[in-house]
């Protein structure tokens, strides 16, 4: 691909992106950035790992500060709460309170159903069979490493 195709694409994910934020009604009473925090703690449930500060601050490109002051505000709503890593006082874990579950899952629920009715509405079968397809390509691209594959 040339360096103007290269920024084409990425701009147009990037529309995406910035037009599902602008449909998903934010989670009522915090701030995006935790929302954020909150749902990098949901994606580590899901994979069955520990959700740890500094891992959420590197996953979301955060300071560990915005992280802390994060946290903070999802457990004063009731969100989140920590506790020890695998037994180890010193090793802190993050989960979801019954409250913040139904949080993120609601507020999954709205971005898939915007996310939905666009591909539905602007999207020919043969289109949207070509964009499940290319979003195999586009998973295999976010799990690329420098160097690696």
């Amino acid at each position: 691909m040339t360096s103007d195709e290269i920024g084409e694409l990425r701009a147009r994910l990037q529309a995406l992106h910035a037009r599902q934020r602008r449909e998903t009604p934010p989670i009522e009473g915090i701030a995006r950035s935790s929302a954020r925090v909150l749902g990098a703690i949901a994606r580590a449930a899901q994979r069955g790992e520990a959700a740890r500060p500094a891992a959420i601050a590197e996953e979301l490109g955060m300071q560990r500060p915005n992280v802390a002051s994060a946290l903070r505000e999802l457990e004063t709503a009731g969100l989140t709460e920590r506790g020890a890593l695998d037994g180890d006082a010193r090793a802190v874990a993050l989960r979801l309170t019954p409250a913040g579950d139904a949080a993120v899952t609601a507020h999954r629920h709205g971005r898939d159903t915007w996310f939905a009715a666009a591909v539905e509405a602007a999207l020919t079968p043969a289109e949207r069979a070509e964009l499940l397809a290319a979003g195999a390509l586009i998973d295999r691209i976010a799990r690329y490493r420098d160097g690696g594959g």
